[in-house]
């Protein structure tokens, strides 16, 4: 099966969860008690975050990942993934001895958010086959994992399917070796490596085999770092009323993707489009506000022009 013949633009392959939103004044201390202001759930997990928004954008997606339960949590994400119909889920397990993975997110005014996670790591874990990676046309993969992650890229490479990863931050991680690209949070970065220059890190991580390195940091520019060790920045888009940054991280990946599959898009235009729509998403209202369509990302970038 060539790619043009794939019946999936992209395999999302990663955790499958949901997320508890609660938006406050402040976050709680021993000593200040914080009442909320909102509170919602959502699907979670960077391969459904991901998955959702290529879908919105006419992509078709296979998604592969975690086990979750017959829970109300379990039932939740697979009534959500049913708004989602070019969303293929014939892989996605629904067991009674899972209890679904969830994460607690508590966002103040600012944006920022704090995270409780709960049952990822005991969650069983789908490996990527062959038969399942020759569907699809490019891998979307994470580093929160353990073996599954790298076997997958290995696979996807194998069939010389492209890999775009996040956050394989550190040099020796198979799966940094194995991606055609890889976003890279500059927070996430830092807590691990506090005194390192971004652009160097970069480029260790392309002397051990990674294409394509960017690394985000919220308002700040986005640093690119093309495979060849040639860097650019791209401004982020400016956003009146951001409410929410949870989840921006996913949508940026996703805009990525989706231009990482348009032939005639030079890596600039890919990195702008991510912007955009990881932009626009953080201006939701709700947890059950769509992501933003294609239309408002291109509407967003011809009125501030990169």
């Amino acid at each position: 099966m060539v790619d043009g013949d794939a019946r999936y633009d992209v395999l999302c392959y990663g955790t499958i969860s949901m997320d508890n939103i609660t938006r406050l004044d402040h976050l709680p201390t021993p000593k200040r008690d914080a009442r909320a202001n909102y509170e919602y759930n959502e699907v979670g997990g960077e391969a459904l975050q991901v998955a959702i928004p290529l879908a919105t954008w006419g992509l078709r997606v296979l998604l592969v990942g975690n086990a979750i339960g017959t829970d109300w949590k379990g039932r939740f994400v697979v009534n959500q993934l049913g708004r989602y119909p070019t969303i293929d889920t014939r892989y996605v397990q629904c067991r009674d001895d899972v209890r679904t993975p969830f994460t607690r997110v508590l966002v103040t005014p600012d944006g920022e958010r704090s995270r409780i996670a709960y049952w990822y790591d005991e969650a069983p874990k789908v490996e990527l086959t062959e038969e399942m990676m020759r569907q699809a046309r490019l891998l979307s993969v994470d580093a929160y994992g353990h073996g599954e992650r790298e076997r997958a890229a290995e696979v996807a490479r194998a069939l010389g399917r492209p890999v775009i990863s996040a956050d394989a931050i550190h040099l020796s991680s198979p799966l940094a070796s194995l991606s055609d690209a890889i976003i890279i949070s500059s927070t996430w970065l830092l807590v691990n490596y506090p005194d390192v220059f971004e652009y160097d890190h970069a480029l260790d991580l392309q002397a051990n085999g990674a294409g394509t390195v960017i690394i985000t940091d919220g308002a700040r520019p986005v640093l690119v770092v093309r495979a060849d060790g040639s860097a650019f920045g791209v401004e982020p888009y400016q956003i009146a009323g951001v409410v929410d940054t949870s989840g921006a991280g996913n949508l940026f990946k996703a805009g990525l993707i989706y231009g990482w599959l348009q032939p005639d898009w030079p890596l600039e235009q890919k990195v702008k489009f991510a912007c955009a729509a990881a932009g626009l998403f953080c201006s939701r209202k709700r947890g059950d506000d769509p992501p933003p369509s294609l239309e408002a990302i291109r509407a967003l970038m011809r009125s501030q022009p990169r």
